[in-house]
C-alpha cells in the first residue's frame, strides 16, 4: 500500500501522463484505435485528455490510472456511460503503466517521476 503523499504523487503523474500525452508518458495506440476515422480519434483522443470520470468501478486505487470513453449512436464522444448500452456505437480504454527507466520492469516506485517511465496505451475495448 502507499502512503497518501505516494498516492498523491502517482495520481498527480497519472493525470500529467493523460493530460500531456507524448509528453509525460510514452503513448502506445493499438492498430483498432489507429484506424478510427480521423474525427473519431481526435475527439477520443480529447475525451482522454479531459477525463475526469474517476469512481470505485474505474478507479478503485485512487491512482487515476485507467478510463475509458464511448462514442454514442449520435456520434458524440463522452465520458459518461450511458444506462443504455444500445447507446453506445465504440469505447476506448486508455490505461497508465509504469516502468522503471529502461521500460525493462516495472517500476517499484511509481510515485517517483525519476524513477518511473509512464507508458499511457489506448485501445479499443474490443481489442482488449
Amino acid at each position: 500500500m502507499h502512503t497518501p503523499e505516494q498516492l498523491d504523487a502517482i495520481r498527480r503523474l497519472n493525470d500529467a501522463a493523460r493530460q500531456h500525452p507524448g509528453t509525460a508518458s510514452i503513448v502506445n495506440v493499438t492498430r483498432g484505435f489507429h484506424a478510427l476515422p480521423d474525427v473519431d480519434r481526435f475527439a477520443a483522443l480529447a475525451g482522454i485528455i479531459g477525463f475526469t470520470r474517476f469512481d470505485r468501478d474505474n478507479d478503485p486505487y485512487g491512482e487515476h490510472d485507467f478510463g475509458a470513453v464511448s462514442r454514442l449512436a449520435t456520434g458524440r464522444w463522452t465520458q459518461d456511460r450511458p444506462n443504455d448500452d444500445k447507446a453506445i456505437a465504440q469505447t476506448v480504454f486508455w490505461k497508465v503503466d509504469y516502468y522503471d527507466p529502461s521500460l525493462t520492469y516495472g517500476s517499484e516506485a511509481p510515485w517517483d517521476a525519476e524513477r518511473t517511465k509512464r507508458v499511457l496505451t489506448i485501445m479499443l475495448a474490443s481489442e482488449y
